[in-house]
């Protein structure tokens, strides 16, 4: 991708830690509002979105079907156990226009459910289509959290008028002997213009063919896909 500006010592591995780190602390730079947090507990939380996504490549989930869609997805029922705000956040991102705001308007979604791997109380879902996944969280982690961890080669950036940053990753994969999976491409988005060291939201997408989704298709699907969640403020 000819403007991925990370590198590959700036990718998580499929344990969801930075190449080279051993999930070792550093301390990372942002509270999120509850208090100063180890670099492993950033680690944890950042390698986990970089990662769920495609928390089961390694089992060809991709490969739903190559028949066109019948009807549109719904988004899968929550279970007692799926954080509170999946329903919201499913809801606005499983929209008909997403194969179009990826650039493949001939693909369709297959389905919607909470990210597989989820832990925490964050809110995250997992939107499949026939060669794309893209997976939102409602995150503690935040744009601080992100830049104050070097490993990551976290790039600044604004959308919309909110602090946010870039950075790239590897899928997990599950597979019995696999190393790494795909390149995912992630965004970190501040919920509040005004506050970078609060709550985010991040996008994080991988496509069948391994390339990385370049950042102007990023950027696109988050100007249109983030006013529409709960917890979004508008920049005044």
């Amino acid at each position: 991708m000819d403007t991925d500006t990370t590198d590959s010592s700036g990718r998580t591995d499929s344990t969801g830690t930075a190449d080279g780190t051993g999930g070792t602390g550093t301390d990372g730079g942002g509270t999120g509002g509850s208090g100063p947090r180890t670099g492993l507990q950033l680690l944890a939380a950042v390698g986990l979105v970089g990662a769920v996504v495609a928390g089961l490549w390694g089992l060809s989930l991709l490969e739903t079907s190559t028949k066109p869609a019948e009807k549109p997805a719904e988004c899968a029922a929550a279970k007692p156990t799926d954080p509170p705000g999946y329903p919201a956040l499913c809801a606005a991102v499983n929209r008909p226009d997403l194969p179009a705001l990826l650039g493949t308007p001939d693909d369709h979604i297959t389905t919607a459910h909470p990210a597989p791997l989820a832990l925490g109380k964050d809110p995250m879902v997992e939107v499949r289509l026939l060669h794309t996944v893209v997976g939102f969280t409602d995150s503690s982690t935040t744009v601080d959290d992100m830049t104050g961890m070097p490993q990551f080669h976290a790039v600044p950036a604004t959308v919309l008028g909110h602090p946010a940053v870039t950075y790239s990753s590897n899928a997990l994969v599950l597979a019995p002997g696999a190393k790494t999976g795909p390149i995912t491409r992630n965004l970190v988005v501040a919920q509040d213009p005004k506050a970078p060291a609060g709550r985010a939201f991040e996008i994080a997408v991988f496509r069948e063919d391994g390339r990385a989704l370049d950042d102007a298709t990023l950027n696109r699907l988050a100007e249109t896909v983030l006013p529409t969640l709960p917890g979004w403020v508008a920049t005044p």
